[in-house]
């Protein structure tokens, strides 16, 4: 995709020196989306196969991209008083041939392995990759940059050669030591161990953790706002390493809006029926129950199996038997009017889990 983050800042620092009241960033990123032809800017970003010929192409029309332009103003509920300096300061600083390209952030979340598919990424890729979100302050690249750093710790965690040995050829060669070229690889993997310790303790940090994107799951059930990259990760995989890798900035609500997510891209009774139980909501609870049963999975029903005592194995009919399981869920009493607004959050649930399954 193509950054539009530079023009954006532009536009509105421009505007700042004449209005006290201006658009926030995220409206003008919306503007300069219609502008190119694209309904939302979080369609914009998801578009892969973007080029230069197709935003010319798209601002050809000057008419028809000034008609999109003043649709999404209306939208956006933007002051007339601001209309018309924005949409020339917009036009002043936009030029298609001065937009660099954006490295595909869901290129990058498929080189990590938390999106489907597979992205073959040359060594000069990975490297630009990282550069691109080593620094930025966007909640979908620090998500990236998390989920790089924990990799980065594990693959370090595991070395044979990060141990007290390797810190004391370290040291050695800090302290003007020749080394042999053993040793040398030794302190080189030290070396790397403590950079990638030193990014860890800032990535951990309550500042760092509290800018990772989210799904926000409820807002996009209830049609309040698009899906974002999140959408088209591996969320169970992202629960398991927000739990073993926790700050301060990874909160409750953080992981139950992951959680519902998880649940959205693998159903099943188990994780639908835990869900529920959580959910003080009545309306969101029937909402969950109706997208089960759009799912063949019937939450209120109970879960139980035999096993044999001794092994915990399948019951075979020999030996002594347990049951395990645990019980469905029983259902509030809610009125029409909330049950058809369960129907309307169901239906929806059922239109995005074709896109969020993994």
């Amino acid at each position: 995709m193509y950054n539009l983050s530079a023009i954006s800042h532009a536009v509105l620092q421009q505007l700042k020196q004449h209005h006290t009241v201006t658009p926030t960033r995220s409206q003008i990123l919306e503007l300069m989306a219609a502008y190119l032809g694209y309904k939302t800017y979080a369609s914009f970003k998801a578009d892969k196969v973007i080029g230069k010929e197709k935003l010319n192409s798209a601002i050809a029309d000057q008419a028809a991209a000034f008609a999109r332009f003043d649709a999404r103003l209306a939208d956006l509920n933007i002051p007339a008083s601001l209309a018309s300096q924005l949409k020339q300061s917009v036009i002043q600083h936009f030029d298609v041939d001065e937009l660099e390209p954006k490295i595909s952030l869901i290129r990058i979340a498929q080189h990590l392995g938390i999106a489907a598919g597979q992205a073959k990424l040359l060594p000069s890729e990975v490297k630009a990759c990282y550069e691109n979100i080593l620094t930025s302050h966007d909640a979908e690249i620090s998500l990236l940059r998390y989920v790089w750093h924990c990799h980065e710790q594990e693959q370090h965690s595991g070395d044979e050669h990060y141990s007290d040995g390797s810190s004391y050829w370290y040291e050695q060669r800090q302290a003007g030591v020749k080394l042999s070229a053993v040793a040398e690889e030794w302190a080189n993997t030290y070396e790397r161990q403590l950079a990638a310790d030193e990014r860890r303790r800032t990535l951990f940090s309550a500042e760092s953790c509290a800018q990772l994107a989210s799904p926000f799951v409820t807002d996009v059930i209830h049609d309040q706002r698009a899906p974002n990259l999140c959408w088209q990760l591996d969320a169970s995989y992202l629960l398991e390493l927000f739990e073993d890798n926790m700050c301060d900035g990874i909160t409750d609500e953080f992981l139950d809006d992951w959680n519902r997510l998880a649940v959205l891209q693998n159903p099943t009774h188990q994780n639908l029926v835990r869900l529920a139980e959580g959910l003080m909501d009545e309306v969101e609870l029937w909402a969950w129950y109706l997208f089960g049963l759009s799912q063949q999975i019937d939450i209120t029903t109970d879960n139980y199996s035999l096993i044999n005592s001794d092994t915990g194995d399948a019951w075979d009919e020999y030996g002594p038997a347990t049951p395990v399981g645990y019980d469905g869920i029983s259902l509030p009493v809610i009125s029409e009017s909330q049950r058809c607004e369960s129907q309307l959050l169901a239906e929806r649930m059922q239109i995005l889990v074709s896109s969020v399954r993994k």
